[in-house]
């Protein structure tokens, strides 16, 4: 397994509250890290692809550099950002203008020196004239003229972008440097791990990747954003998007926690399979069913890893098959689902689950045709469904695919208002027990058929 390592990577560090997750958000054009007016709110680092011109870029969003704090949790987002540092092409260093220089500024412009690499300036927080005088004092840091910005704004980002490019071109005229024309980008199999908080999955992430890519700690809520990592493993180009925990909303009380959970809830939308994460000495919780449902509303194939099996069997003493078990008796739903035990302390399971995401996406793009569908229903009619004697019997006529990305079928009827939830039930666990459809949601539409009509 390795990082994606095809493309340059622009960093973006500077101390906290600078604005480096609101710059990392106008480059990408989008809002993919989040940013709220309270210091320390990216811990983790967040990557992203960007596209200038004929290249592509990773850019990094990193976690605020605080020199003088000592704690366990801030001496790893030093760790997050050193190793950023190491692996970036270029670093975009960013400060405040309103600010002015700080000490912490003058400690990462010396640890940058050290490192040897083409480094921007970015002065944010530029929002008049009056301070684009201020924002020359950010000389003294020795790297040249700073870019005068605000992201508030969203000024001076065209040029941030053109002194990116021209960056990257100078390090193409040097050496070979990874640069990727955006048109010729592989595609990615984006899988989303999500889960309530503490549920250790990026301690999962950590130990697919088999490096301390993400910040562990026992804390509940550490991930704040929904962080992307690009790799590959056996040929395969992956994006594993590690998210915030998810709570319900009577346990959500900071305002970062609504965006971290907002932003958890995009990337599912934008995954191709969704890793639910259960916490195994908890069992399924009304959260887990929650975000179930979310991903199951949203047609995404989803694989279930129920984390801590170790813990869970040494308390225990309890077999999968037992567990499993209880888990569908305590949910119904999680019939639909493939089930794997981990423990992302040991390893164990974890690597496979990779491969059991990658048969899931590929069950997302099943074909079925008119004719096989139609034969699966000649033996088991729904018509033959039990109903109340008062209701009138639909009359079945013929299935279609409709699509795949999510699974849709059309069941065409004569009278689509007498078909009841038990009918629907019956043709989808008809489906299921017929085609490879487990983990993947599938959605059952009753239209009237214009023969009927006629």
């Amino acid at each position: 397994m390795k990082n994606h390592s095809g493309i340059p990577t622009i960093c973006i560090v500077g101390r906290p509250n600078v604005g480096k997750s609101s710059l990392f958000n106008c480059l990408l054009k989008e809002k993919r890290a989040v940013v709220v007016e309270q210091s320390g709110t990216t811990r983790d680092r967040v990557e992203a692809v960007i596209h200038l011109n004929r290249f592509s870029a990773k850019i990094v969003d990193t976690g605020g550099y605080v020199s003088k704090d000592k704690d366990e949790l801030s001496l790893q987002i030093k760790d997050q950002i050193y190793r950023a540092m190491e692996e970036a092409s270029i670093i975009l260093m960013v400060t405040d203008t309103a600010a002015g220089i700080s000490a912490s500024d003058e400690e990462i412009a010396l640890l940058l020196r050290k490192f040897s690499k083409p480094v921007i300036l970015a002065a944010n927080k530029t929002d008049n004239d009056m301070l684009e005088n201020d924002s020359l004092e950010f000389y003294q840091l020795g790297f040249g003229k700073p870019e005068q910005i605000s992201c508030l704004h969203r000024k001076g980002i065209r040029s941030i972008r053109k002194r990116i490019l021209e960056s990257i071109e100078d390090l193409m005229k040097e050496a070979p440097v990874p640069g990727v024309a955006a048109e010729q980008e592989s595609r990615y199999l984006k899988i989303a791990v999500v889960g309530r908080p503490n549920v250790g999955k990026s301690s999962f992430v950590n130990n697919l990747l088999a490096r301390d890519r993400v910040i562990v700690s026992a804390i509940p809520g550490t991930t704040r954003d929904s962080i992307d990592t690009y790799f590959s493993y056996e040929g395969d180009e992956y994006i594993l998007i590690d998210t915030a925990g998810i709570r319900h909303k009577r346990k959500i009380k900071a305002a970062v926690d609504v965006y971290s959970v907002m932003r958890s809830r995009e990337s599912i939308k934008r995954a191709d399979v969704v890793i639910l994460l259960l916490d195994a000495p908890d069992g399924v919780t009304k959260d887990d069913i929650d975000i179930l449902r979310f991903v199951e509303d949203n047609g995404k194939a989803c694989l279930v890893l129920v984390n801590k099996w170790d813990l869970a069997e040494k308390a225990d003493d309890v077999s999968v098959e037992s567990y499993e078990k209880h888990l569908v008796y305590a949910f119904s739903h999680l019939a639909k689902f493939p089930i794997s035990f981990i423990s992302s302390k040991t390893g164990k399971n974890v690597l496979a689950s990779l491969q059991m995401a990658k048969v899931l996406d590929a069950n997302l793009d099943l074909k079925v045709s008119t004719p096989f569908l139609n034969r699966i229903f000649e033996k088991k009619d729904p018509s033959a469904v039990p109903i109340p004697r008062s209701r009138k019997r639909p009359n079945f006529l013929y299935m279609v695919q409709s699509s795949s990305r999510p699974m849709e079928f059309k069941y065409f009827v004569n009278d689509p208002a007498s078909v009841l939830p038990a009918h629907l039930s019956f043709i989808e666990n008809n489906l299921r027990d017929n085609l490879p459809l487990k983990g993947i949601p599938v959605k059952v539409l009753i239209r009237k058929s214009r023969k009927a009509e006629r």
